[in-house]
């Protein structure tokens, strides 16, 4: 199966990281402190879509005949460097974050009339610091570098960098707000755009969170092991691809570029059983879907988009999401740090747009003031805008 070796490099990586931990607990023979504020998190995330009937009016279209879509992600995020910054009584006063973050996914377009071998690939290996000055404010960074390929075909690799930069206020418990910049290519195409926050509740609680251009979700906690939210959220994504189809002829292109986004509108339900596994399942409506086909020779010229010589706005449709979490080692405890409350919001979804489904925000039913060691810990959560 093709999605057999990245898998088993993620879990290995897994695997690793939990032995080293009982090796260093074994020669100490006592229990260590933590040494950062996040564990390391493995993810896996599944995505279907069904199947829909092109125009057949149009050239393309009517070679093309129908598309669906499946989509699998596994990840990772790590901890590198924790830095404290400390007053002259010992008490912390801010903290500094560096964390490892990578992803592989792979997309399967399906066109009844063309062959279906195609299996487009990204792979991400990525850096996200956090600066939380222990007062209101919270600033973000992450740097993404990608490639991306048709599976089976080496000349389509190319290469292409993905990047968010976030700077958080969070004026209270109730209320936070955020400006910043991402480079995205989940709308199809390479965009630079600003990205503009509002939440308005607590986030242990109920919240109303907007976040252009990542989502708009209401969200629930019921008790401390179920989480439910109401939401809509672009994805999507460019892709390399052979044009072993011919499908452009102009230029005898061998490689083209698939570009798709799609709005998904629905209901999602994250289950906690433990503070080390959770998963979630979502399903509803796919909105202002659209594909595309973009050819190198023809956007040589540069520019920050690419124009397509095939686009298709496509039907709306039914989806499927489900996913689910691995967290290993230790952690910090955080005691009353509503700041990174708010960036484990903020990175509860990647620069692809991906969401991780990690939240460790303490369950409602708690009292902020009793925060205990285990709650808030995994401040990083991988996974909206690639």
């Amino acid at each position: 199966m093709h999605f057999t070796y990245p898998l088993y490099l993620i879990f290995c990586f897994a695997w690793l990281n939990a032995k080293l931990f009982a090796v260093k607990d074994d020669s100490l023979k006592i229990n260590s402190p933590a040494k950062h504020y996040f564990k390391t998190v493995i993810y896996a995330d599944y995505y279907s879509a069904n199947r829909q009937n092109l125009d057949l009016n149009n050239f393309y279209s009517s070679k093309l005949k129908s598309y669906q879509i499946s989509q699998l992600a596994l990840g990772f995020n790590t901890p590198l460097v924790t830095k404290d910054f400390y007053k002259k009584d010992s008490t912390i006063i801010s903290n500094f974050h560096l964390l490892l973050s990578g992803s592989f996914v792979t997309v399967k377009p399906l066109f009844e009339g063309i062959s279906d071998n195609h299996r487009l690939v990204r792979n991400t290996i990525g850096l996200k610091g956090i600066y939380n000055n222990g007062k209101k404010s919270l600033f973000f960074f992450e740097v993404s570098p990608f490639t991306t390929k048709d599976r089976g075909y080496r000349y389509t690799r190319t290469g292409r960098m993905a990047s968010m930069f976030v700077y958080n206020c969070t004026v209270n418990k109730y209320f936070s707000f955020r400006v910043g910049y991402v480079r995205s290519f989940a709308f199809g195409n390479r965009y630079h755009l600003p990205y503009l926050g509002v939440r308005v509740g607590k986030l242990d609680g109920v919240n109303v969170s907007i976040q252009f251009p990542r989502s708009v979700s209401i969200n629930l906690p019921i008790g401390r092991y179920l989480r439910v939210s109401i939401y809509t959220k672009p994805q999507g994504g460019l892709y390399t691809m052979a044009n072993t189809d011919s499908l452009y002829y102009l230029n005898n292109d061998k490689r083209i570029n698939f570009g798709r986004y799609e709005f998904l509108s629905g209901f999602r339900l994250d289950v906690f059983p433990t503070n080390y596994f959770g998963f979630y399942l979502s399903g509803g409506f796919s909105n202002q879907n659209h594909i595309g086909f973009y050819s190198d020779s023809y956007n040589r010229r540069a520019g920050v988009k690419y124009q397509p010589f095939y686009k298709e706005k496509l039907d709306n449709s039914m989806f499927i999401n489900a996913g689910l979490v691995l967290k290993f080692g230790k952690s910090k405890s955080i005691y009353n740090n509503y700041n990174l409350y708010d960036a484990q919001d903020l990175n509860n979804k990647d620069v692809n747009g991906i969401s991780q489904g990690n939240s460790q925000i303490p369950a409602k039913e708690k009292k902020i003031k009793n925060i205990g060691t285990d709650d808030v810990k995994d401040l990083i959560e991988t996974s909206d805008l690639y």
